[in-house]
């Protein structure tokens, strides 16, 4: 037993390291350069930076002083903390974002093997049709413009080898697609009373499952006022309720479909 012990104890002392490494668990990439154990049944895949478009970024800059990228890169990393947040009471969930260290290559990879393609948003998916009606968020103004010349930012698989890799890799069932995010002016929503006009958040997304099927597609767009310039505020307004609503619509497909779920 004192060998034991002093075992431990020279361990402890001369290789601290080692023993914080045991307890950092599977966040931590092995030694060996093996794969690191990431996965998640729900993959999620942020918007390629220069698939944004916003009118808001002097208006923002005025405010924060941020630059052009800052303002960006925070909209984007916002947008994908939000989307892993509300994703989790539907399965385990991987951000691409949040890992970029670890797994940029592979997420330059998947840029280079999908295209975006502009399609109606009345379009019906393998899966579904796209709802008309958004219900149960009224504080933010969620909803999902449909007509016949809306169109949004749909993914589309262009390497076959690409959701077979990363299925593989990261142990991952369905993959959520941003595709593309725009915060533009809303024509003729001024408001002579309040001397402000309305804004838009607007979110394309895509939901894959690991055949690469596209179980659903569209947009979700939430509206907030022209005076509010603060990041926070229009996260917390439009981000959390669009990615709330994306969420439900993976959680509703799911329930619906339970040969989906049960599918290896």
């Amino acid at each position: 037993m004192s060998k034991l012990l002093l075992y431990i104890f020279v361990c402890c002392f001369l290789f601290p390291g080692n023993i914080l490494f045991a307890q950092e668990g599977t966040r931590t990439a092995s030694t060996d350069n093996k794969t690191s154990e990431l996965s998640g049944k729900i993959m999620i895949i942020p918007f390629e930076p220069k698939l944004y478009l916003s009118e808001i970024d002097m208006k923002i800059n005025e405010q924060t002083k941020w630059k052009f990228d800052q303002i960006r890169e925070n909209f984007r990393h916002q947008l994908d903390a939000q989307l892993k947040l509300k994703l989790q009471s539907v399965g385990t969930v991987l951000s691409f974002y949040s890992d970029s260290a670890k797994t940029w290559k592979d997420l330059m990879y998947t840029y280079k093997s999908t295209g975006l393609s502009p399609d109606l948003l009345d379009k019906p998916t393998d899966a579904s049709v796209v709802n008309k009606k958004q219900t149960g968020i009224k504080d933010g103004e969620v909803h999902v413009e449909m007509s016949n010349d809306k169109k949004f930012m749909n993914t589309k698989i262009t390497d076959k080898e690409l959701l077979n890799y990363l299925t593989t890799k990261y142990k991952s069932d369905y993959f959520v697609f941003i595709n593309e995010l725009d915060i533009l002016s809303v024509p003729d929503s001024y408001d002579l009373s309040t001397d402000s006009y309305k804004r838009e958040v607007a979110v394309h997304y895509s939901i894959i499952d690991k055949s690469g099927k596209t179980l659903n597609a569209g947009l979700f767009s939430a509206r907030f006022s022209s005076k509010e310039n603060n990041p926070k505020k229009i996260i917390a307004l439009c981000f959390s309720p669009i990615a709330a609503s994306i969420s439900a619509k993976l959680s509703d497909i799911l329930i619906r479909n339970p040969a989906i779920t049960n599918k290896k």
